[in-house]
């Protein structure tokens, strides 16, 4: 019960403080919507579940990083869950065969080793569970939980040795691991061991122990929990009023300098007192529980009242009443292709006198399908579709991607023909340069092959930018947050000479979302026209559909 007590004094007073100071702010400067993810976010980690939460939230269309103000607070989420069952587990060894016992040590390496191994058998297609969940994450917990039962290190140039070891694996982690690497992988070994190597206790002092002992390392050290609590909220805030996504160089100074006196003051008036109470054991651990109770009922109450929206003025709540993801809810393909190859289904053929067409790309072709279905009811429309997978031979990028499209190119195609295919995708991440292949090889498999162009972009969210009206915002102009648009026009044109002497029908999406330069963010219903940077509302794509349907664009 002691071990517990510390920790809930050492943990919650100061990560509760974050949290309830993080949502008054999100309160200020939050949209509704974004201020129900805050209050999610906050209950979670509040109860030590955020890396949970995280991961449930996950996948292509989750909001990015630098939009979720608590994201950080993951790793705390598998600490604590750690922490609850690392006693449990050591009290279960004590009984069984005791704690300075070889069948001790054993146990805990054979811990290490399976949550270690689970990390390659769930990367492939379960990575966000990888990288935010406990069995793929104990072993590094459990490395530091070893070292209690190895003997500490003798003799001076053994101990020299080994810490040196540590540091250059920890240096190693910050300079060879790069952002886009698959983590926690084989890279994680460099900072976990690394770390372990650096506090494996020593009968000697060392040279390393010595530099890590000066005074400013050790105030660091002092502060680094709240450090770590408020590293990233002030971003998160400052990037949401700034309606930016990255940081100057002195953008980056000055935040880091307002977290570390955020962090001096949560180190030095909560952290401290809280930790030196004489209050006892069970009184702690209750007045823990009503306290973390209570804060996280209020912040549920962002939730329940949908993001606060009495906050705003009339016309801020009327908008913000339409900023929801419109769902789309398309009719059942004719034919799923993507299930037909991976799940091995079956598609009947379609009858004689029946139009068939085929809808193939990424999220930007599916975001489409539902208006496709409505304009052209009698037409049987089959997909091939994956959020983030361009619908090109020689495909390059996720392995689900390359895997799908090849399967589809080589094994698939070859036994269909279509009355027309449709491609539509968002070109601006590349790949567009195969589409000339790609028309060449499905020009025999149809009677009519339709390219759609890449569609209009926003810097951030478009429902963000139009609720900057009511917010604090640096800006509330949209048109200044379209910095991709002469890129996408370039590319459109681009597109548009190269299929211009193929036989190929190409529609300009720029040309459908912004007719005469005046681009349309609201469709009629009064909903914005996307509900992302770029992803079509229901009544948004209908629109556009419908404006293909004006320059030509039919089936049959």
């Amino acid at each position: 019960m002691n071990f517990y007590s510390r920790r809930a004094r050492r943990i919650i007073p100061a990560l509760l403080v974050m949290v309830l100071l993080t949502l008054a702010a999100g309160a200020v400067l939050l949209s509704p919507e974004a201020l129900i993810l805050l209050g999610q976010q906050a209950t979670f980690s509040l109860v030590g579940a955020s890396n949970i939460y995280f991961w449930g939230a996950s996948g292509y269309f989750s909001p990015e990083a630098h939009t979720q103000p608590l994201l950080h607070t993951w790793s705390l989420g598998v600490e604590e869950q750690f922490y609850l069952l690392w006693p449990i587990a050591l009290l279960f060894m004590s009984r069984t065969f005791g704690l300075r016992t070889g069948r001790a040590l054993f146990a805990i390496f054979v811990l290490i080793a399976a949550s270690f191994v689970s990390i390659f058998l769930l990367s492939a297609d379960f990575s966000t569970f990888s990288f935010f969940m406990l069995p793929t994450r104990a072993w590094q917990l459990a490395m530091g939980g070893l070292l209690v039962f190895l003997p500490n290190l003798e003799g001076k140039g053994q101990s020299e040795s080994i810490k040196l070891v540590g540091l250059l694996l920890l240096l190693a982690a910050i300079f060879l691991i790069e952002p886009n690497a698959t983590y926690p992988g084989l890279s994680a070994l460099l900072p976990a061991v690394g770390t372990a190597l650096l506090i494996w206790p020593t009968e000697r002092k060392t040279r390393i122990a010595s530099f890590f002992g000066l005074a400013p390392l050790r105030y660091f050290g002092r502060i680094s929990y709240s450090l770590y609590l408020w590293h990233w909220p002030p971003m998160v805030m400052y990037l949401t009023w700034n309606l930016s996504t990255s940081l100057t160089i002195p953008e980056s100074i000055a935040l880091f300098l307002f977290a570390w006196g955020a962090a001096h003051l949560s180190w030095r008036f909560v952290e401290e007192p809280f930790r030196r109470n004489r209050i006892s054991d069970k009184r702690t651990l209750a007045a823990s529980f009503v306290i973390v109770c209570v804060a996280a009922s209020i912040s549920w109450t962002f939730v329940m009242t949908g993001g606060a929206p009495n906050r705003l003025d009339i016309a801020g709540q009327e908008l913000s009443a339409k900023m929801s993801h419109e769902m789309h809810e398309p009719k059942r393909a004719f034919c799923d292709f993507r299930a037909l190859i991976e799940q091995n289904l079956e598609c009947a053929p379609p009858s004689e006198n029946e139009f068939h067409a085929l809808l193939m790309g990424d999220s930007h072709a599916n975001h489409l399908l539902r208006a496709i279905q409505d304009a052209f009811p009698a037409v049987k429309i089959s997909t091939i579709t994956r959020s983030g997978c361009r619908p090109v031979v020689q495909s390059a990028g996720k392995q689900q991607c390359v895997a799908m499209y090849n399967s589809f190119f080589d094994d698939v195609l070859p036994d269909h023909r279509f009355d027309a295919i449709i491609l539509s995708a968002r070109w601006r991440n590349g790949e567009h340069q195969n589409i000339g292949k790609t028309v060449d090889l499905l020009g025999t498999h149809t009677d009519r092959l339709i390219v759609l162009g890449q569609t209009v972009e926003y810097d951030h969210p478009l429902p963000e930018l139009l609720m900057a009206n009511y917010l604090p915002r640096r800006s509330s102009d949209v048109q200044a947050f379209m910095s991709k648009l002469p890129e996408i026009r370039d590319l459109d044109q681009q597109m548009a000479r190269q299929l211009s002497n193929l036989p190929v029908e190409y529609y300009s999406m720029i040309e459908a979302v912004c007719p005469n330069d005046k681009c349309t963010v609201f469709s009629p219903s009064g909903i914005p026209l996307v509900w992302d940077y770029g992803h079509f509302n229901l009544s948004g794509a209908r629109l556009i559909v419908e404006r293909l349907k004006g320059k030509g664009f039919s089936l049959p």
